[in-house]
């Protein structure tokens, strides 16, 4: 009698617009309720019944319900929808067809169009899929609809979750595939034959894509360091579709076991790969370094054709260079190999002296490397250190990109370029005031030069103060790449252009082709001016990716020690109002310790004071933790949902009664 009543309509809409209304962001917790986000920061409490009209990530108009001293959200219109395609997991039981978001804050009644075909075309219980949103609960006010695209992994697949982490990302999960003749596209430039020089390569035992390999000879003044580097412009044409697909990429995907390359593996993985005694086509450069460490005069860039003489590994060169003992039984190269590793030794040993005190140099954290059993689980972590051959390709590699920053920035004034401006701008007199706390003076327009910062990081550098390290760190600009010569504020440079792994990144490939036209003196290549924000975006993506999978393996690995009493020494990296992350050492495992399990007494939190600001736990005025500390800590919990590891302190922190 009332539907469609135009009175009521209109008494309705009145009543409307006495109601306080904003837009913002829908912010899911995994309880069922969630908070409205306004833009200007203001956080509005939606309750579960309500949360069932949204999604979290979705921009809506809201209506502010005041009852009492409480304030709730009721979902008006949707603004924007944030979730468009997402995995999920299909459960057919019973006759029924229903999906459980992979991620747990997505959450809502989803009806599937076209779900009871589903088993006729291959599908079963527990798969894994893509689904695409179709209906929102908010516009059409009967829950949301949406159709399942394809599938994503099977259910019992024990690697499923790199598949699922993938998909979310909206990354490829296997490698590009083109019929291509592979022929050199090039021959108009001309290669010098370097294939007697003795070239070798440093890699991980187990790399296929191996784009470097180096060459080092002694002179009056210091050393002649050649740096080869696979050309794999050689043979990826530019504006082929095969280009095309390795720039929507723009990047090799590792995960743990797992690659996904940029380029066919046809060529990353064998004619691009600089393997052992194969004639192979690169870009090189002599880079001049005297004997103090520093890169004189103006490098050369050339094509060539190399080959690799030696295919060496980290471990086995680190453990060569690092033991005096000659009648070890460790690995010994022949008198050739061994002149070369020990010149190159010396040589980046200089060189990191040298950039020691005229650039910027941070030290090196160890890698981690999981290693999986068949059934895609974690049986072991090896915590790696950087050893003595990791310098000697870190050294020879920054000192080719150094020069190529400056090659391409004499030549053309453009090419794929990593900047980074220092201290945000609006961050600066905050940098100025903690640095006089260490009694280092400086000013807001010096540290804004490079020659500033980098005189003030040397300073910081002899104090050896991790807090101070961490609170600087916390004050910097993001990095970014651009398209034309700008400083790069934390290597402490001029321009830093990275062209050492074309195989990998697109950017590099795009700087070999610069470096090419240069050689060939020909003006037919432009870097387009997004070219940073396309790059920067994939690999935000990328990282998204390790770190969920990473997420996901710790949690798996680690859930077994939650009832141990097993001790972690873990650094303390990041400190929030609600708690403090830590990162264990001796695995790389990251903690998050809430408040609440800072002292021993959860009723004791409220006295517990985590200034994100000062980077410190403050408990009644005195700091108690602070960032860059070692502590111990042990595992709480494990929220397997999440994949979160949830710790405590070892030793409670003691509340003044």
């Amino acid at each position: 009698m009332f539907q469609n009543n135009p009175l009521l309509s209109q008494l309705k809409k009145t009543i409307q617009q006495d109601i306080p209304k904003r837009q913002g962001i829908v912010k899911a917790t995994d309880k069922g309720y969630g908070f409205l986000e306004t833009d200007k920061g203001k956080r509005f409490f939606i309750p579960p019944n309500e949360m069932k009209k949204v999604l979290h990530g979705d921009r809506i108009s809201a209506f502010i319900r005041e009852n009492g001293d409480k304030t709730t959200v009721e979902p008006h219109q949707l603004k924007n929808s944030e979730t468009d395609i997402f995995v999920a997991r299909l459960i057919m039981q019973n006759n029924k067809i229903s999906i459980k978001a992979n991620n747990p804050l997505i959450k809502g009644f989803f009806k599937i169009q076209g779900g009871q075909k589903l088993a006729e075309q291959g599908y079963q219980d527990g798969d894994w899929v893509s689904v695409k949103l179709l209906k929102h609960a908010l516009n059409e006010g009967k829950g949301f609809l949406v159709e399942v695209i394809e599938k994503v992994a099977e259910a019992n697949d024990p690697f499923a979750y790199r598949l699922i982490t993938v998909a979310t990302h909206k990354l490829p999960n296997k490698a590009p595939e083109f019929d291509h003749p592979w022929q050199v596209i090039d021959p108009e430039l001309e290669r010098q034959d370097l294939t007697k020089l003795p070239f070798f390569t440093i890699d991980g035992i187990n790399t296929q894509d191996m784009d470097d390999a180096l060459h080092i000879a002694p002179r009056e003044n210091g050393w002649l360091l050649t740096v080869a580097i696979s050309d794999p412009s050689a043979y990826v044409p530019e504006e082929s579709e095969m280009d095309a697909e390795a720039k929507r990429r723009a990047f090799t995907l590792y995960l743990p076991n797992f690659n996904v390359p940029m380029l066919p593996r046809d060529l990353s993985d064998s004619l691009c790969s600089l393997k052992e005694g194969e004639k192979r086509a690169t870009i090189c450069c002599q880079i001049e370094i005297n004997k103090a460490g520093e890169i004189i005069g103006e490098t050369p860039f050339f094509a060539a054709w190399i080959k690799s003489h030696y295919r060496l590994n980290y471990c086995a060169v680190s453990n060569y260079l690092e033991n005096s003992d000659e009648n070890s039984d460790t690995w010994k190269p022949n008198r050739q190999l061994a002149e070369q590793l020990q010149t190159l030794s010396e040589a980046s040993l200089k060189r990191l002296q040298w950039r020691t005190e005229n650039n910027v140099v941070f030290k090196s954290n160890p890698d981690y490397t999981l290693k999986l059993n068949n059934k895609g689980e974690v049986y072991e972590i090896l915590c790696e250190p950087r050893r003595t051959a990791n310098r000697l390709v870190e050294e020879s590699m920054i000192a080719a990109n150094i020069c190529a920053g400056q090659f391409l920035s004499k030549h053309k004034q453009q090419g794929v370029f990593n900047t980074h401006s220092g201290f945000a701008s609006d961050r600066l007199a905050k940098a100025v005031t903690l640095l006089a706390e260490y009694n280092i003076e400086s000013d807001v327009e010096t540290l804004n030069t490079l020659s500033g910062y980098t005189k003030m990081r040397q300073q910081t550098a002899l104090l050896h103060n991790c807090y101070l390290d961490h609170r600087l760190r916390k004050l910097l600009a993001y990095a970014d790449t651009k398209n034309s010569p700008a400083p790069h504020f934390t290597m402490g440079v001029e321009s830093y252009a990275t062209w050492t792994s074309p195989i990998r990144k697109y950017g590099d490939l795009l700087n070999h082709r610069l470096i090419k036209s240069i050689l060939l003196e020909k003006d037919n290549i432009t870097i387009s001016d997004d070219i940073g924000a396309l790059l920067n975006d994939a690999r935000k993506s990328q990282r998204l990716a390790e770190r969920d999978v990473n997420n996901l393996l710790y949690s798996q690995y680690l859930k077994d020690q939650v009832q141990s009493k097993w001790r972690y020494k873990a650094e303390i990296f990041d400190i929030i109002k609600a708690g403090v992350r830590v990162r264990i050492q001796e695995n790389g495992a990251t903690f998050f310790i809430p408040c609440s399990l800072l002292c021993a007494n959860t009723k004791d939190a409220k006295q517990i004071d985590c200034s994100r600001e000062l980077g410190k736990v403050i408990i009644a005025g005195q700091t108690e933790l602070q960032l860059g500390d070692v502590i111990d800590v042990m595992l709480n919990n494990v929220k397997l949902e999440t994949n979160q590891l949830i710790g405590r302190l070892a030793d409670p922190l003691v509340i003044p009664e």
